[in-house]
């Protein structure tokens, strides 16, 4: 599938437009967030299906996009989930993937790991793991994506994990 990029950020645009609008006239919050998120969930799956991956990556949404909230302001967390180090013809795909968020007007965060290095960084730090855990599958293959919760959720210390984040929002407040 062929897909002009000028025609996708014209897309987002109008869309963010018609949801300030409906915002303006409503003020209904939480329809701005969840609708903002499945907006953007439209946008990326299209433009994801445009590109030849191979079938053994995924696109997942994580953090505050993960769980569906997407304020206007906020960048658009995703973590590109492999399950092996990519070709170099991969990489160069997932490359320009990424350049055409930027050039869609989507400000994104993102991350390109195996499931073996999400599990190492989010035992480093809470706030990945925080945000991995509220990761939502996007498209691509969902069975390796399945399998990541599966193993990041195994890995989880509840009592460790509630403990760190009891001593993060100490530190921040």
């Amino acid at each position: 599938m062929n897909i002009d990029i000028g025609v996708l950020r014209n897309e987002v645009r109008q869309r963010q437009a018609a949801l300030a609008e409906r915002y303006l006239q409503d003020n209904d919050a939480e329809h701005l967030l969840l609708q903002r998120s499945a907006d953007v969930d439209d946008i990326l799956q299209r433009l994801w299906d445009s590109f030849d991956f191979p079938a053994s990556i995924a696109l997942a949404a994580v953090g505050g996009y993960g769980r569906g909230e997407l304020y206007p302001a906020s960048d658009i967390d995703l973590l590109i989930l492999l399950a092996q180090a990519p070709s170099a013809a991969t990489q160069t795909n997932l490359e320009r993937l990424v350049g055409h968020f930027w050039d869609i007007g989507l400000e994104i965060g993102h991350s390109v790991r195996t499931i073996a290095e999400c599990l190492d960084e989010a035992a480093k730090d809470i706030t990945v793991q925080t945000a991995l855990l509220e990761a939502r599958f996007l498209a691509g293959n969902e069975k390796l994506f399945t399998t990541f919760r599966k193993r990041l959720f195994g890995n989880l210390d509840p009592q460790q994990f509630c403990e760190a984040t009891r001593l993060e929002q100490k530190v921040c407040y």
